[in-house]
């Protein structure tokens, strides 16, 4: 939002809602006559009261904005952005209130607070909010090698606080940035589905972070972000685990050597989630196990790579050939080749494509054939879609599913770039290569079992979704037919 003064922040709030300040008065607890003096701006309230009363209008406000079915409106006006989820908009004018406060004092006092960077403790929730922003914003930005940071807090507490989205308005000039965070099973395990939902949406929204996410069995160096090993900051929660301390350090030896601690006993805990280069190519590697299975489940959304025509693969060799496919060779081409028929074209296999990523691939031409980019001709989308309806006739163990667009909180921009495939036991998320910075890893192992099953139930929970439907071989055959013009629209060149 806007920095602008308290008075001015608060009125713009009510005339967007259509509030009188008599309604607001009386959901907040204050006399009108406050209120009033808030809102003309002369008078502000009281320091040891402010965190509380911006708070009660948030959370007001926004329970009148959600009724009004007002959120892209006021996403658009406010934010400056097409759209927000319900859950943060209580969060989003409680920020705007509090920095609002903080511009409304440097006035009234004449004194700059903007440069926190030289205060050693910062306290309230707002404060400690705007000092993280500022400081990862400034340190990533303005790196000179590639950024990482270590995070010693845990991943679903760092959410609860809004700190994953203080990244999205980061602009990665130069390089990727690894982050190293820790996740706690039982916070996973106790918020089910919402939770891996939570992580997935982050995993997708960041996808030029690599993360490396460990177990929390342990609470030694807890709460520490060290970034860049140049700069540490300690953080502390209250009972309801809200950041509401922030103490930093800028020295250059402590700094190197907490980030040295914190690194070394990170890397003695499990990890459960590791981004990789590829997933592979030796016999009997990761692979070889994860295509070892008898039952597949696969969330495709950058391409469609699986049930190719061999002439896809005849082309792919011959590029192979010349050395235009990436790490492929001949040999691992045709063990892919052989892999999908022998195997995938006779097990369950169970597809949810989103409907804009269908277009998009029907467009495009891209897949990413397990970790590597590949451009289909028109031609070969065209031998595709005919090869794929005549194997779901052959083979009933296969489901099609498709998600339609919506605004619900799985679906982020409507362009999910992330793809899921599991064989229920092993299981790997994937980027969309076209997206990410090159130096980026696109593979993340999904290494604990509780992980895979929590993801894996995220994804069933979908399929109960009103906006999700599945197809049978003759549906999809009709829908081909219905609607292939439009499929040759989005073919021309």
């Amino acid at each position: 939002m806007k920095k602008e003064s308290y008075s001015l922040v608060l009125k713009e709030l009510l005339n967007f809602s259509q509030i009188k300040y008599a309604a607001l008065s009386h959901a907040i607890g204050y006399d009108l006559s406050y209120v009033s003096k808030w809102t003309t701006g002369i008078r502000l309230p009281a320091a040891k009261n402010v965190d509380r009363i911006n708070q009660e209008i948030a959370r007001f406000l926004s329970e009148i904005i959600i009724k009004q079915n007002n959120l892209e409106a006021f996403a658009e006006h406010f934010l400056g952005r097409e759209s927000i989820e319900q859950e943060n908009v209580a969060f989003e004018i409680y920020q705007s209130l509090s920095c609002a406060y903080r511009s409304s004092l440097e006035c009234k006092k004449g004194v700059s607070i903007s440069n926190i960077t030289d205060d050693k403790i910062v306290l309230g929730k707002a404060e400690c909010f705007a000092f993280l922003q500022k400081i990862i914003k400034e340190k990533l930005e303005e790196s000179t090698v590639p950024p990482t940071i270590i995070i010693t807090g845990e991943f679903f507490n760092l959410a609860k606080n809004h700190f994953w989205q203080i990244f999205y308005d980061i602009k990665l000039n130069h390089w990727p940035c690894d982050i190293h965070v820790f996740l706690d099973l039982s916070e996973l395990e106790k918020g089910a589905i919402g939770a891996a939902e939570i992580l997935f949406q982050c995993l997708n929204d960041l996808l030029n972070y690599d993360f490396t996410i460990y177990e929390k069995k342990s609470n030694a160096y807890n709460n520490i972000i060290a970034i860049n090993n140049e700069f540490v900051i300690f953080y502390s929660v209250n009972a309801a685990g809200e950041i509401e301390i922030c103490t930093s350090s800028a020295d250059l030896k402590q700094a190197h050597s907490v980030y040295t601690k914190c690194k070394q006993f990170m890397a003695s805990q499990p990890v459960i989630l590791e981004p990789k280069q590829t997933l592979g190519m030796t016999r009997f590697g990761f692979r070889d196990q994860f295509y070892a299975s008898q039952k597949f489940f696969f969330f495709c959304v950058n391409g469609f790579e699986f049930l190719l025509p061999d002439e896809v693969f005849n082309s792919m060799i011959e590029k192979a050939k010349v050395g235009n496919l990436g790490m492929a060779d001949v040999e691992w081409v045709q063990r892919v080749q052989n892999l999908f028929k022998n195997l995938l074209e006779k097990v369950p296999l169970r597809f949810m494509l989103p409907t804009n990523s269908i277009v998009r691939y029907l467009e495009t031409g891209n897949i990413n054939l397990t970790d590597f980019p590949y451009q289909m001709t028109i031609e070969e989308r065209k031998l595709h879609i005919k090869h794929v309806l005549q194997l779901i006739q052959s083979n009933p163990n296969i489901t099609f599913g498709v998600l339609l667009p919506t605004t619900e909180k799985y679906s982020g921009t409507n362009f999910i770039n992330l793809s899921f495939n599991t064989s229920y036991s092993t299981g790997f998320l994937k980027k969309n290569i076209q997206l990410i910075h090159p130096d980026t890893l696109p593979i993340y192992f999904i290494k604990n079992t509780m992980l895979l099953n929590s993801f894996q139930a995220y994804f069933d929970n979908l399929t109960k979704s009103k906006h999700y439907k599945e197809y049978t071989a003759k549906e999809l055959e009709e829908l081909y037919k219905k609607y292939y013009f439009l499929i040759e629209f989005l073919f021309k060149e």
